[in-house]
């Protein structure tokens, strides 16, 4: 789910910062080609996609506030020509957003039948919904004090995927920083952490987070966030043969380096747990690296590159293999911008899955073209 989250909170952040007025209206239109629609090795199909995206995104200022206000929403319908009745299914995006420089609350809506994260391949109808609040002190003094919290539900429409994945986490946590700007922080945080699940008891668990980092513009041309992490996690329910108690060395780091305003490098990666329906594993090692970099070209075309990678582990055997997996992308794509409202381009993408365990394999290539207008 945090992946396919991330792929639409991308795609709305391109969207303008600072609009000339407070509503703004997107319509997209991709058409593409996938040589394997369903992740396998064993029956390849392919199918020529459309998919058909509508939006709208509002920010202003609230009068004698100091608070900024944003909603955004996106719907979209996605056409296959392979076994349409099977295979066209509806997304939608929704975010609300209330924040000034110490002070943010919002909640995020997922709606999409896209693979639910990388160990799934079949499509599975659900929702997510994250709701979230923080705080911390003026990062004009030298030592601030923050708090968070965020309470996230997944539901899946499918009794397959629902009795092993719905689930409600909640997370609270603190924030220690040292301010050595009003722009720049080192911090160091704890975070609580409960998971209940709706059937699978078994995977009921609560577990701690420690992490140390630093946050906000590193260098001049230098912004984001990085940190290392500790996390602990303690399951309630004693099932036999697995551990009650994991622990995992992470990491998370969001970094965009932009030394002119015509070339962006975006490094991004994380690793963490998460949760797992395969076998006896409540959950596997997550590591992921992804280099993003764009070039403009002339003044109206942008070329990019986006190059990824992620491992994950599992902790428990499954016969007589721990499964492991290792997922390799490479995106490159070509920008052209018509105007400040229209743009077109075209890209292609490749995505491997290297695994331990045979019927996890695959190979997938995908091209396409599309449009985009802002008004």
């Amino acid at each position: 789910m945090k992946k396919i989250a991330i792929v639409f909170l991308t795609v709305l952040m391109a969207w303008p910062a600072a609009a000339q007025t407070p509503l703004k209206f997107m319509v997209s239109e991709d058409v593409s080609y996938d040589d394997n629609i369903y992740l396998t090795d064993d029956n390849t199909k392919d199918s020529f996609i459309s998919s058909t995206q509508v939006g709208a995104n509002y920010k202003a200022n609230v009068p004698g506030s100091g608070l900024e206000l944003s909603a955004t929403g996106l719907v979209g319908y996605n056409a296959y020509t392979e076994d349409s009745s099977k295979n066209n299914y509806w997304n939608a995006f929704a975010n609300v957003d209330l924040k000034n420089d110490m002070f943010n609350v919002g909640d995020n809506f997922l709606y999409t039948s896209d693979p639910a994260n990388s160990e799934l391949t079949e499509r599975a109808e659900r929702i997510n919904n994250t709701g979230y609040i923080s705080f911390k002190t003026s990062t004009e003094k030298t030592l601030g004090f923050g708090l968070f919290a965020d309470d996230s539900f997944d539901r899946y429409f499918q009794a397959e995927y629902g009795d092993a994945l719905n689930r409600n986490r909640v997370n609270v946590g603190a924030k220690l920083f040292y301010n050595v700007s009003p722009k720049t922080s080192f911090f160091a945080e704890y975070m609580y952490s409960d998971i209940a699940y709706e059937t699978n008891k078994d995977n009921n668990s609560t577990g701690s987070t420690v992490g140390l980092g630093v946050e906000g513009d590193i260098t001049a041309t230098v912004n984001g966030i990085a940190k290392v992490t500790y996390a602990m996690r303690d399951y309630d329910n004693d099932v036999a043969g697995v551990n009650n108690y994991n622990d995992l060395f992470g990491y998370y780091v969001a970094l965009q380096w932009q030394p002119t305003d015509r070339n962006t490098i975006r490094l991004s990666g994380e690793r963490s747990m998460q949760e797992s329906m395969y076998g006896s594993n409540r959950y596997y090692a997550d590591t992921l690296v992804s280099l993003y970099g764009s070039q403009k070209i002339f003044d109206k075309w942008t070329a990019s590159l986006t190059l990824g990678w992620e491992n994950m582990a599992y902790d428990r055997y499954v016969g007589n293999t721990k499964r492991n997996d290792d997922l390799y992308t490479i995106r490159p794509a070509l920008d052209y911008q018509f105007k400040d409202w229209l743009s077109a381009g075209v890209w292609y993408q490749f995505r491997t899955r290297q695994s331990n365990t045979n019927p996890f394999d695959y190979n997938r290539n995908q091209a396409g073209i599309y449009a985009k207008a802002l008004f």
